[in-house]
């Protein structure tokens, strides 16, 4: 039974290591800055704003033909 303990007391411990490991590269990753999902929203913004003026200026070319 000791073997057994052993084996468990140091399967617990890599686990606890690979943890830690994944906890401190989780803090290294750099995170999307302010600037870049500010740029994304905006830019979200505009292929929305280009799609609804698009259902507006279907209409309008209709009347002309």
């Amino acid at each position: 039974m000791h073997l057994y303990e052993k084996a468990r007391e140091t399967h617990y411990q890599d686990l606890r290591h690979e943890m830690e490991t994944r906890q401190l590269l989780k803090h290294l990753r750099p995170r999307r800055s302010l600037s870049r999902r500010a740029a994304g929203k905006f830019g979200l913004l505009l292929l929305k704003l280009g799609m609804w003026l698009k259902q507006f200026e279907q209409p309008a070319s209709a009347l002309e033909d």
